[in-house]
């Protein structure tokens, strides 16, 4: 069983169709980081910061005045964190490489880029006049490299990968990773059951993405009893497109949202309406927005280490995990509500940093049975997911070519549509109809249109999207998830 990670913009990474650099190029250090520009005006001096949406999003720098996470240990369970980013330089506390074979670089250095974006969101430095700020400034970065160089590794390494981490230590565990109900097999699903489980006994918060498969649940291991789901949401704090529902049909331990992105960066490098990061600079995929070790990606990978970072303020504090569960259900944007959509909310690092004490929360006990039933109105007879191979503009202006993969649990015919949109309008480029015999997945290639490439060709903001209809299931892809 392989998983995958939880970013959109690195789902081709994730799938093995593109990795970053060949071994032959790849470097594990020397690279040189750009400052992101002049120092922003005021606390915190950070360039990017001015374009960090999300954790104004979340409130999070006004939460600093009440702690900021200082020492708390956060593990980066995932491709690794590079250990020589200057924006993380001193942060970074003892880690492990469980990926079998190791990598090309020592130790759990990153060699694919997502891990290292997860951990600046959490805590990267923080008015240090260079790069960006983090969720939790004060916090360390546990790096815990379970994923391979092209973003894939085996549920087992992952489990590995939780334990190791609770049993040196980590109070909060980030799992930016995952697989989906379609992708599990016998077995994979238990076991990461039983590793978040263990790890809760050991005192950790473990925080995992909601999955971006638009499906009314969340992924494994975000639907682990004692996890807490994060779905994404747009820069207007609404849910994402291609979000999952922060949902646990088997008793999960809370819902809740954090920025995620709304996924222009697919297209385009450097796109303000999704996430700025730390990133490694060897990743010569999504390190393309002209900022040497910075840059933007989407998807519920970013999502929750704003969560993760929010959990470590509150572990400074003396908060057991019980606790910290507790206020974040009764302090995110829902005040304790339940709700199918945005779980229990948006998170809201000010109102639990600022509410929330060892001394006056209670502590949260997951339930038995099913916390968050998912709405009636998003089940469906069976789960179909459709994804598009990440495509650079320049590339798709030049070939035409956008290559689709559909994935059901049973025999169905899959209608496509691709759009060309910009400035409110829409051009269809192409149209296709792929019909699966029975469980499984299968690849089209669809080639638009000369009207639709011409709108490609010209200046200015333009998006492109699949839109895909099976009976009474419907929803939309873009190039990269």
């Amino acid at each position: 069983m392989r998983l995958k990670l939880a970013g959109l913009a690195l789902a081709v990474a994730a799938v093995g169709l593109c990795a970053p650099q060949s071994a032959a190029a790849l470097k594990c250090s020397g690279y040189h980081y750009d400052t992101g520009g002049q120092p922003a005006a005021g606390k915190p001096n950070d360039p990017l910061f001015p374009r960090q949406w999300g954790l104004r999003q979340i409130h999070a720098p006004a939460s600093w005045k009440y702690g900021t996470g200082k020492g708390v240990p956060i593990a980066i369970v995932d491709s690794g964190v590079d250990l020589f980013h200057p924006d993380l330089k001193g942060k970074i506390v003892r880690g492990t490489d469980l990926v079998k074979g190791g990598g090309s670089c020592a130790g759990p250095q990153d060699e694919n880029g997502h891990g290292t974006h997860v951990a600046g969101i959490a805590a990267a430095k923080t008015n240090n006049g260079i790069g960006v700020a983090g969720t939790a400034p004060g916090a360390k970065i546990m790096p815990v490299r379970v994923l391979a160089a092209d973003g894939t590794g085996d549920v087992s390494t992952a489990v590995a990968g939780i334990r190791w981490a609770a049993n040196h230590g980590a109070k909060v565990i980030n799992l930016s990773l995952g697989d989906t109900p379609l992708d599990q097999t016998n077995g994979t699903a238990a076991s990461t059951e039983r590793a978040v489980a263990y790890a809760w006994s050991k005192g950790a918060v473990i925080v995992a993405a909601a999955g971006n498969d638009v499906f009314p649940v969340c992924d494994s291991p975000a639907a682990a009893r004692y996890a807490v789901c994060v779905a994404a949401t747009d820069q207007r704090g609404l849910p994402a497109a291609y979000s999952n529902l922060p949902n646990n049909p088997n008793g999960g331990a809370i819902g809740l949202r954090a920025p995620g992105g709304d996924g222009g960066g697919i297209l385009f490098c450097g796109y303000d309406g999704d996430i700025w990061s730390t990133i490694w600079p060897g990743d010569t995929v999504d390190n393309c927005g002209g900022i040497s070790g910075y840059d933007t990606l989407v998807g519920t990978s970013m999502s929750a280490p704003f969560v993760s970072g929010t959990a470590a303020l509150l572990a400074a504090k003396g908060l057991t995990n019980g606790q910290i569960l507790q206020c974040l259900k009764t302090t995110s944007s829902n005040h304790g509500s339940f709700d199918p959509v945005f779980g229990y909310g948006i998170v809201d690092a000010l109102a639990a940093n600022r509410t929330c004490s060892r001394t006056t929360t209670l502590v949260y006990s997951p339930a038995t049975g099913s916390t968050s039933p998912p709405p009636k109105t998003h089940r469906h007879k069976h789960h179909v997911r459709v994804s598009v191979r990440k495509t650079s503009r320049e590339q798709l202006e030049r070939t035409g070519k956008l290559h689709v993969t559909v994935r059901s649990d049973r025999k169905v015919t899959i209608e496509l549509r691709a759009l060309v949109k910009r400035g409110g309008k829409s051009v269809t480029g192409a149209k296709a109809t792929v019909t699966l015999r029975r469980a499984g997945k299968r690849g089209k290639t669809l080639e638009l249109s000369k009207k639709a490439r011409k709108q490609l060709a010209k200046r200015g903001p333009v998006s492109v999207v699949v839109r895909y209809r099976a009976g009474s299931t419907s929803g939309t892809a873009s190039p990269g998830n």
